[in-house]
């Protein structure tokens, strides 16, 4: 993979998983300056002692009620309807292993208590883990979904933890792309880059990536995304990780070239001094002209000279 003109290397899984979802890129939109803070209600840490929490997250429908119920601040959930009443609620309903994560749907249905309505027929149709994955698998390895979105419709996206940002921008570009109009984000809960207020890419990152020479064109063609204004500052920063350690090692290999071209060219001077010395000791380059000669000094016993003929 190529992003401006610094080469990635990435594993044979991932460059054939990039080559199958490219062609079903969903066209999403840039961030815009007003996109509100995505609202959750506690940590990963948290959530994960929690007895409830390995069931829920793999298909059970009650253990994933307990621990919604449990753990959602009541206010928050108020304050996200009060903000969008009229929005529609999608939550991001995928696989987890060999079950259904359940989470996501348990914190949509709180929504749906105080009479929001949650749509249940957008489902992920990608599995993508991304378990103890390297920065360019988190990056090149993309949700996909399918399901009827409303034109026209607010929506509120709802998950179980964020931490990169890159699942619900995703799902985020998916509705988009159907002629939604994504107004908020809102999980219930948090892990790195979850906890900052904005999780959209800013100013400074969107700079270093154009000085990386870094274009849409580079997402596109891997079918990561639209354009750079639809990532999330995580994402921005790891694209700029990936580039930056890429061109690092480079300049390492270059120099480590150049190091080695110079021995091997002191080695071949030296040689050939050595050659010419043994030569001039020998006797070998003694030769008179009449017009010019010089007189090199050697050490014996006793000083003596040698003249060389200069032409």
């Amino acid at each position: 993979m190529y992003f401006g003109q610094t080469p990635v290397l990435v594993d044979i899984d991932t460059a054939l998983y990039v080559m199958r979802q490219k062609e079903t890129m969903p066209e999403g939109n840039a961030w815009g300056d007003s996109f509100p803070a995505v609202i959750n209600h506690t940590s990963a840490a948290v959530a994960r002692s929690h007895p409830d929490f390995h069931a829920a997250k793999h298909g059970d429908w009650e253990a994933a009620r307990r621990l919604v119920n449990d753990l959602v601040k009541e206010d928050r959930v108020e304050k996200v309807a009060s903000m969008f009443p009229d929005a529609h609620i999608i939550y991001n309903h995928k696989m987890k292993g060999d079950g259904i994560n359940m989470i996501p749907a348990a914190y949509a249905a709180r929504f749906a208590v105080i009479g929001m309505t949650v749509e249940n027929e957008i489902i992920a149709i990608t599995n993508v883990s991304h378990t103890n994955a390297s920065d360019v698998q988190r990056l090149s390895k993309r949700m996909r979904f399918e399901g009827k979105v409303t034109p026209g419709n607010d929506y509120i996206l709802v998950d179980d933890f964020i931490t990169s940002g890159a699942e619900l921008r995703d799902l985020k570009d998916y509705v988009q792309s159907q002629g939604g109009n994504v107004v908020m984000m809102t999980t219930f809960g948090h892990g790195g880059f979850g906890k900052l207020s904005d999780i959209r890419i800013d100013e400074d990152y969107k700079q270093r990536l154009r000085e990386a020479n870094i274009t849409n064109q580079d997402l596109r063609k891997y079918g990561i995304a639209s354009e750079i204004g639809c990532l999330t500052i995580s994402e921005a920063a790891k694209l700029s990780r990936m580039v930056n350690a890429r061109a690092k090692a480079r300049t390492k290999e270059i120099t480590r070239e150049m190091q080695t071209a110079t021995r091997e060219q002191r080695g071949e001077m030296c040689a050939k001094t050595i050659t010419r010395t043994e030569r001039i000791q020998s006797g070998s380059y003694q030769q008179d002209n009449e017009s010019h000669s010089i007189v090199i000094p050697t050490l014996g016993s006793g000083y003596r000279g040698m003249r060389f003929g200069v032409r």
